[in-house]
């Protein structure tokens, strides 16, 4: 494994992403010497928070800003060997002497804070235990919770609790006394657990210092010092000049062959940076507080992006480095001499550049990702590499990359390429990457097909066919087109394509039988869909199935999935269970063999009848084109059902009488149409039809059918027309039997059949006694009016007429008489009237009444005397002196009827419709004229007056009278 990791190493490329500058003077070339002086005699260095700080041999600290402008503080007297800086405070953690004896003391540093010197405050100061060994490493955990000191005797400390808090800090020896010094100490967090990992110069050991400091060796090799350094992942990694080690809990992990020897490893965002030296030798101090040795002049100094495998920087110039610390986006290289280099990374767009110009589109496409790049950027680099490896000729190479770009790239650009027949391959892989991601649109799935067909790889096909990741119709079009007719019917099949699965079999492979079986078997509506649209091909080839099909559409009710299983209309079925189609041509034995059968398309749920659902049968009369007998059987079956429409009986009523193909004998009907015939007629009297009667009329009269236009004639109350058929006729008898029955009502039937018989040349004189004696009986005409019909005929005698003009002058003698003796009567008691009115009117009326006509008692006064010869007592007529009890109701409903009958005299519509219908309309104007139709507008009568009305006569003639008894009293 680290063979082939060295191996591996060999290959990796070199590329210069960062760019190295001397930290100079402001305005100068020459080295800043502020930080020239510092950087000579620092012996530990720490970064955070925007601040580089320096501990110094003469134990002073010094902080520098982003401008290198630094300050000082004396934080010992002696000198630092160690520092930490915590990433999220401003806290510094420090080890140095404050004594002649070399003892160590810690403290802690809060940098935000000054004291009263305008040094930072010192929150806690402590010897460590054993602090005569000198100090050789430090690990801090980010809260301060635990604090591991290394000492060069092997042993370390542990510092746990609140350290700034406590007054007491608690040390304990964790490793006891050994011969090879502590090298390197690393805290990692792992969940709640934490991890202590220790390296020596010949051993790496873990301590869970969570859980009872339980120890753990990791391996049995160590470390120089500096040659250790902790991960963002928080893997401990460890330089050997042989390799480069990662270490886990559980141990080693994987190892880079960084050959040579190592100084320093330091840690700067993904990178890892390793200090080399350049004779390949390492350092011979291990403990020195400046490790850098002094016998090396020159160090190399590389960059290795682990992620990419390419290393980032490389410079073998750098002379003694001291120090490698990293802020504010930029590593920072400390050398013997006091100079400090900065190295700042170059942004991800001049890296991407750079390996573009290289070709090397592949560590692009890394780096891209592993600096969280946009996607579309990404795919660009794709769409770029691609483009590189087609202008190579690496066709296979480039369509795999082009197909990293589907979702993003324009397809149509990759496919411009590949067009060529003799990449056509290289298409097809690509277009089929793009049906996978379901972003192909019909014209692509056109070409895919296309090309599985030019290649003849049915194996793709039946896998492309299968994975149904596509444009179900394009496919089925591309399909039929390269006659893949079992392919095409599988996917019609399979994802309910009725309408092409259809198309297939009638249009390509003239299955018609199996096309019927299969709309039999489909959901209500498809089924009536595709009945109308295919149709007239199935009834022409095979008439009988398909009309049987169709009456039982429009006839049988639907049987539909029971409510338990779904509501849905479109599962609506035409029979209870759904039979599959037989397939016993070779297309359906090929698709089984390509497919594996076919698939299921219906599945058979508990069904119920749904009597609602039923096809309209006017919607399928046009497929019934040149198949008039099976047009027949399919209307008589919608109509035995009870519910046809108009159009129905119409069309079936013209197939009826429809001429007859084959000419019939001489003044006869072809059986045939003579029984058609008859169910013309049957259906015309059916009382349940509801044909369209001026359609059938019109029927009738083209085909000639005698009986049905009679029928009609007498149905639409045309009794004129019937007589004019006959008159045609000249069929006499007809005529008069016509009349006899029809002329109640329409009385001038008479008159219509007198004028013809006028007219006729022949002898009709027993007819015209018929017809003048009905119209004599129901006095039809004036018989002036028939006199002058009779005399247009010249051949007419007067002994024709001689009886009906008797008859009608004695009756018109009779009928003079009544009238006389009428008016006779009338003007008598009009007279009687009006003398009777007159002697009321000037002579004095003399009371002659004894009784009271309501209680019969003798009269006595005071008494009430009427006009109408009524006397009553006054006290029997209560509070109504002015009428008189007896005669008020009788002489109400006569003015009620005077009243209806003047206010009847102004309803001028029903007096033109009495004049209308009443055959003597001199009686109605008459009427009218009585009730005052022509006076000029009267007010109507009440029957009761109002007060300031005055009495009639009789009522005042009461009043005199009671007035002139009370004054005779």
């Amino acid at each position: 494994h680290e063979h082939h990791a060295r191996t591996r190493m060999i290959q990796w490329r070199r590329f210069q992403f960062f760019d190295k500058d001397l930290v100079k003077e402001e305005g100068s070339s020459a080295p800043n010497e502020t930080l020239r002086e510092i950087v000579g005699k620092i012996t530990c260095c720490g970064s955070g928070r925007g601040q580089l700080i320096l501990g110094e041999a003469d134990g002073f600290i010094s902080i520098v800003d982003r401008d290198f402008k630094a300050y000082s503080f004396q934080a010992y007297e002696y000198g630092i060997t160690h520092m930490h800086h915590l990433k999220e405070r401003a806290i510094l953690i420090t080890i140095g002497h404050d004594d002649a004896a070399i003892t160590s003391t810690i403290k802690i540093w809060n940098l935000d804070k000054m004291d009263k010197n305008d040094a930072p405050l010192c929150l806690k100061s402590f010897k460590v235990e054993r602090g005569t060994v000198p100090v050789t490493c430090m690990a801090v955990m980010e809260d301060l919770s635990q604090v591991a000191i290394g000492l060069c005797n092997g042993v370390v400390v542990m510092i746990r609790g609140d350290i700034i808090r406590d007054k007491v800090v608690k040390q304990k020896v964790l490793k006891g006394d050994g011969q090879d010094p502590v090298t390197s100490l690393a805290f990692r967090v792992q969940g709640r657990s934490i991890l202590l990992f220790v390296t020596t110069t010949n051993s790496i050991l873990s301590y869970w210092t969570s859980n009872k400091d339980q120890e753990t060796l990791l391996d049995e090799q160590g470390a120089e010092m500096g040659c250790v350094v902790m991960s963002d992942e928080q893997d401990l990694i460890v330089g050997r000049p042989e390799a480069v080690y990662f270490y886990g809990p559980d141990g080693r992990g994987p190892c880079f062959g960084f050959e040579g020897g190592k100084v320093r490893l330091a840690w700067f965002r993904s990178y890892l940076i390793i200090v080399g030296t350049e004779s390949g030798t390492p350092s011979s101090s291990a403990i020195s507080s400046i490790p850098a040795p002094q016998n090396v002049k020159f160090n190399t100094f590389n960059i290795y992006d682990l992620k990419n495998k390419f290393i980032a920087f490389t410079e073998n110039r750098f002379e003694n480095i001291t120090q490698v610390v990293s802020e504010w986006g930029s590593i920072f290289v400390l050398t013997s001499d006091g100079r400090v280099f900065q190295l700042e990374e170059k942004d991800t767009q001049t890296k991407l550049e750079t390996l573009f110009k290289k070709n090397l589109y592949s560590v692009a496409i890394n780096l891209a990702h592993s600096q969280h790049y946009d996607h579309n950027s990404i795919v660009d680099i794709f769409r770029r590499y691609g483009d590189h490896l087609y202008s190579k000729g690496d066709y296979d190479g480039a369509i795999g990359q082009y197909q990293r770009t589907i979702g993003h790239l324009e397809p149509s650009y990759v496919i411009r390429k590949f067009l060529d027949a003799q990449r056509i391959h290289n298409l097809t892989s690509y277009l089929q990457a793009l049906h996978e991601r379901g972003l192909a649109n019909a014209d692509h799935t056109t070409l895919l097909l296309n090309c599985y067909t030019k290649l003849k790889d049915v194996q793709k096909l039946d896998n492309f066919i299968k994975a149904a990741n596509f444009d179900i119709e394009t496919a089925i079009k591309v399909c039929r087109q390269a006659q893949y007719y079992s392919h095409a019917l599988y996917l019609a099949e399979k994802h309910g394509e009725h309408e092409h699965y259809l198309k297939i079999l009638l249009e390509d492979l003239q299955d018609y039988q199996k096309a019927l079986d299969y709309i039999s078997t489909l959901p209500f509506l498809e089924a009536e869909k595709n009945l109308k649209k295919y149709g007239k091909s199935l009834v022409s080839a095979l008439p009988e199935q398909s009309t049987k099909l169709l009456m039982r559409l429009c006839t049988q009710p639907a049987h539909v999935p029971a409510p338990s299983t779904t509501s849905a209309l479109s599962h609506h079925t035409l029979t209870s269970v759904a039979t599959p189609p037989s397939r016993p041509n070779t297309e359906d034995a090929m698709r089984d063999e390509l497919f594996g059968g076919a698939p299921k398309t219906h599945d058979i749920e508990p069904l119920v009848e749904d009597t609602t659902l039923k096809a309209v049968p006017e919607e399928f009369i046009h497929v019934f084109v040149n198949q008039p007998e099976w047009l027949t059987t399919f209307l008589e079956s919608i109509v035995q059902q009870g519910d046809a429409s108009t159009l129905v009986y119409n069309t079936l009523l013209e197939l009826y009488l429809r001429e007859d193909q084959t000419p019939s004998a001489a003044g006869k009907l072809n059986p045939d149409r003579q029984r058609r015939f008859d169910k013309a007629l049957d259906l015309l009297k059916d009382p349940k039809a509801q044909y369209d009667e001026g359609h059938a009329l019109v029927l009738c009269q083209v085909q000639g059918f005698t009986s049905g236009i009679l029928y009609l004639y007498e149905k639409l109350k045309l009794y004129n027309e019937i007589i004019q058929f006959y008159m045609d006729g000249a069929d006499y008898d007809q005529l008069i039997r016509v009349c006899t029955r029809f002329g109640d009502k329409a009385p001038n039937l008479w008159v219509q059949v007198l004028s013809y018989f006028a007219g006729r040349e022949e002898d009709c004189q027993k007819q015209l006694e018929q017809v003048l004696h009905s119209i004599e009986k129901d006095n039809l005409i004036p018989p002036l009016l028939v006199i002058q019909i009779l005399a247009q005929k010249p051949t007419t005698t007067l002994t024709v007429i001689k009886d009906y003009i008797t008859k009608r002058l004695l009756s018109e003698n009779k009928q003079i008489q009544d009238d006389y003796r009428l008016i006779r009567s009338y003007t008598e008691e009009t007279e009687k009237m009006r003398q009777e009115i007159h002697d009321l009117r000037t002579s004095a009326k003399i009371f002659q009444q004894s009784k009271c006509t309501a209680c019969l008692s003798p009269l006595d006064l005071p008494a009430v005397h009427f006009l109408c010869n009524h006397s009553f007592h006054q006290r029997c007529l209560g509070d109504n002196e002015r009428e008189c009890p007896v005669c008020t109701p009788n002489n109400r409903k006569l003015l009620d009827v005077k009243r209806l009958l003047m206010e009847s005299a102004g309803q001028h519509d029903q007096f033109f419709k009495r004049l209308e219908g009443d055959p003597d309309g001199f009686f109605v104007v008459s009427e009218y004229f009585g009730r005052g139709i022509f006076n000029a507008p009267a007010s109507v009568p009440t029957p009761t007056p109002s007060p300031s009305t005055n009495p009639p006569p009789s009522q005042s003639a009461a009043r005199q009278s009671v007035s002139a008894r009370r004054n005779g009293m």
